[in-house]
């Protein structure tokens, strides 16, 4: 499946890859590993930014995935973006980059507390920890 199929398939569906907590950002994340990306599950996390954070703890991540720490350059589609937590949200947040200029992000994502199902959406570069693209 491409990443244009993956988003076509579960555009306004709610995804919840593992049945626990609803459908979460992090869902999408695992949903698109196996789809589109082949790769198995990488590892528990209690929040999306630990898939930034705790990297160098998680040997499958390592295995499938190279961290890139955001130093002002643009993403491709199809990496996988990460945001730091902020006090209405201490899990942080993760989407699938579809597209990015200088300015924003357009995302593949969605909403755990919302609870509105996956879509396209759009960020700026001010929470983003880093990136995970798919080791070639």
């Amino acid at each position: 499946m491409t990443l244009a199929q993956f988003v076509e398939k579960y555009n306004d569906k709610k995804i919840d890859y593992d049945g626990q907590y609803g459908a979460q950002c992090v869902d999408v994340f695992r949903q698109y590993c196996k789809d589109v990306l082949a790769i198995p599950h990488t590892g528990g996390v209690v929040g999306a930014a630990e898939l930034f954070t705790k990297y160098d703890a998680m040997p499958l991540e390592q295995k499938y995935f190279d961290k890139l720490v955001y130093a002002g350059g643009k993403p491709e589609a199809g990496d996988v973006v990460i945001f730091a937590p902020t006090k209405s949200n201490k899990y942080g947040h993760v989407a699938i980059v579809l597209d990015a200029s200088s300015e924003e992000i357009a995302v593949f994502e969605q909403d755990g507390f919302k609870q509105t199902g996956a879509h396209v959406g759009s960020w700026n570069y001010a929470r983003v920890l880093g990136f995970l693209r798919k080791k070639q």
